[in-house]
């Protein structure tokens, strides 16, 4: 068996860690000592893709820890052994090893199967090792690696192979630069049975919607500029997007069988201050420019930036999420965020959207809350070619805790939000609000966390609520429900219910069961083909979801749905079937 060039044999030393040279010194400077040592043994198996994996043990500040290591190889051939002894730079604390690093590409040969590999986290932690391996791979890179720490004198970390949870293709430093390129693919299909109730619905063919296909990716590349003065970053990315099949739940798509759409997504600067300001702390300033996301606390007003349905298609996947022309100025001080934002919506037809906003926001853990955030955000749409959002104002009050330390399975979330809508559209103001306790049980088995929300949103004559940018933090979060909340139902004129249990069997599964009962708020509406009023009780909806994830890089959801009409719908839409829907949904992450 062949000793091979180490590339591929330290690639698959991306098992131990990510990489960054530590930076330039003279011939006379010290170099600096090592925080703690590090000792790997692993394997690697690669055929143009593959793995690596392995344990390693770190001596640091006189205790020995246990560390898992996972790693992802890129252009490899055959497998390897490795075994690694290094040093570990820029840890002040054990955690701070956790996480996941990249390689930095590198020249220079290893021959007589040894070599030297460098890595580094986003944390600012350095390892070098000097590598030795045995086996046949030639041409391997490292990319991806996931490094987790154990107790200390803890049992030996699992060495056995399994998926590595980061899969990236690494950090390449040209000169001052540093890019890495992105990927991010997501597919998802539904079916649904007696689809709209079998009704007749006010906006689109609702009953024709039983089965279609949504795909999209992100290309982008990020670039890092780190200086004196801070460091500078930035991003550019491409997003397409497809519906295919026939109309999708929302019909969003309309007639057209197949709809798809490639259009810019990120193209934005950025300058954070580092430790420029050490009396600030770090990071304290951060300016920002360009298209990029932006999202406050759990979404219910400000997450998705970007339109997805109509001419795009993927409505359900929502791929876009920049806003554009955006300008965001935020200082970070010891748990306080202040931030003045401009955003413009990135919709089809462009409605020419343009709002800026100031928030504050405070996060603290002590003795007398284990847990306490509260924030407070004022918006301004000073022009829009919608008419019932231009000169709209308004303000958002947001707050959650895990309100006492002897109990902190208990927390609670609560959010209000008042609209001065426009008046030019007849439009007067408009209240939202919610309050979601929970409660999870960690000492039992699968941790079951039980919560209860009610949701309250105005609505009829001249009191809509517009729920602007709303986006899907979490299941169970603002498209309320995924069969009702996702196709025919806003967060307008509707009040709702919601009973929610997350299990978690292991560290790979995630289950939710959620309850909704959905109620108008005013009993004028127009879902049906004919407006009136009808009975405010609507539906009821039951959604059973199934979150897999096998890695950090890829996710896998299943679903099931079931929603019964009530007085309401059947009166609104002369429907009374009960609608049922499942879909599938997957998401590669590189």
């Amino acid at each position: 068996m062949t000793r091979s060039a180490l590339c591929a044999t330290v690639a698959a030393l991306s098992l131990v860690a990510a990489a960054a040279q530590a930076g330039q010194r003279s011939p006379s400077e010290p170099a600096p000592a090592a925080d703690a040592t590090i000792t790997f043994r692993g394997r690697t198996a690669a055929i143009g893709v593959g793995f690596a994996w392995g344990a390693s043990s770190v001596e640091f500040q006189g205790k020995t820890y246990p560390v898992r290591v996972d790693g992802f190889v890129l252009g490899g051939l055959g497998t390897a052994s490795l075994e690694g002894v290094g040093e570990v730079f820029g840890l002040t604390k054990i955690d701070d090893l956790n996480g996941n690093y990249t390689a930095l590409a590198s020249g220079g040969a290893f021959g007589g199967g040894t070599g030297k590999l460098a890595m580094r986290n986003d944390k600012g932690v350095r390892i070098v090792m000097d590598v030795k391996g045995e086996g046949l791979q030639v041409g391997a890179g490292p990319r991806g690696i996931t490094l987790g720490v154990g107790e200390a004198g803890g049992p030996p970390a699992d060495a056995s192979p399994r998926l590595p949870q980061t899969l990236g293709f690494g950090e390449l430093k040209t000169g001052p630069l540093f890019f890495r390129p992105t990927l991010n693919a997501q597919f998802f299909t539904a079916a649904s049975g007696n689809p709209g109730f079998n009704g007749k619905w006010s906006f689109g063919p609702v009953d024709q919607a039983n089965n279609w296909f949504e795909h999209s990716n992100e290309v982008g590349l990020n670039v890092r500029y780190p200086a004196s003065f801070g460091t500078l970053q930035g991003r550019v990315s491409g997003v397409y997007s497809l519906t295919a099949s026939g109309p999708d739940g929302a019909v969003s798509n309309g007639s057209k069988g197949t709809v798809t759409k490639y259009t810019l997504e990120c193209a934005y600067l950025a300058w954070q201050s580092e430790d420029l300001f050490p009396e600030l702390g770090h990071n304290a300033i951060e300016l920002r420019g360009g298209n990029q996301n932006y999202q406050v606390f759990d979404g219910l007003l400000f997450w998705d930036g970007g339109q997805d349905s109509t001419h795009r298609g993927a409505n359900w996947i929502s791929p876009r999420k920049a806003f554009r022309e955006t300008g965001i100025v935020r200082l970070n001080y010891k748990g306080l965020t202040v931030e003045g934002v401009h955003l413009k919506y990135n919709d089809d037809p462009d409605t020419n959207t343009r709002l800026g906003a100031g928030r504050v926001d405070y996060t603290i853990d002590d003795l007398i809350m284990k847990h306490l955030r509260v924030g407070v955000m004022y918006f301004d749409i000073y022009h829009s070619d919608t008419p019932s959002r231009d000169g709209m104002d308004g303000i958002q009050v947001y707050h959650e805790a895990t309100p006492l330390p002897a109990l902190p399975d208990l927390s609670y979330k609560t959010s209000f939000v008042h609209e001065n809508n426009s008046k030019s559209s007849g439009l007067s103001e408009a209240n939202g609000w919610y309050v979601t306790p929970a409660y999870q049980l960690s000492t039992l088995p699968w941790k079951p966390q039980l919560s209860y929300r009610y949701a309250s949103f105005s609505g009829g004559g001249t009191r809509g609520f517009d729920s602007l940018f709303t986006g899907l933090p979490e299941w169970g979060s603002w498209f309320q429900g995924e069969l009702l909340g996702e196709y025919v139902l806003s967060n307008s004129n509707l009040n709702s219910h919601q009973v929610r249990l997350l299990l978690k069997p292991n560290e790979l599964l995630s289950v939710n069961l959620i309850y909704y009962k959905f109620l108008l708020n005013n009993r004028n509406q127009d879902f049906g083909l004919t407006p009136s009023r009808v009975d405010r009780s609507l539906a009821d909806e039951v959604d059973l979801i199934f979150d897999l994830a096998l890695a950090n890089w890829w996710s896998v959801t299943a679903a099931c749905s079931v929603a019964n009409p009530n007085k309401g719908f059947r009166e609104a839409v002369n429907g009374s079937s009960t609608w049922i829907n499942g879909y599938l949904y997957m998401s590669f992450t590189f």
